[in-house]
């Protein structure tokens, strides 16, 4: 598994979502539960795609950033 691949994998989450949003942690459980990979690597491409501003945080939920 590298950084992109989870880094997709989060994005496609979120983008199926309804609401577009989802807590950290529930994106770890689908993440350990889907794609067998440890909560470190989650993680680090959660903060990957922060760093490149695919997605934003306000505390609670996790949302992919809109192209304004």
């Amino acid at each position: 598994m590298n950084v992109l691949y989870i880094g997709g994998f989060i994005l496609k989450q979120l983008h199926e979502c309804k609401r577009g949003r989802m807590t950290i942690t529930q994106l770890m459980k689908i993440g350990a539960k889907e794609l067998s990979v440890s909560v470190d690597h989650i993680i680090l491409a959660l903060d990957w795609l922060y760093i490149i501003s695919a997605i934003g945080y306000d505390r609670q939920e996790v949302f992919i950033n809109e192209a304004a």
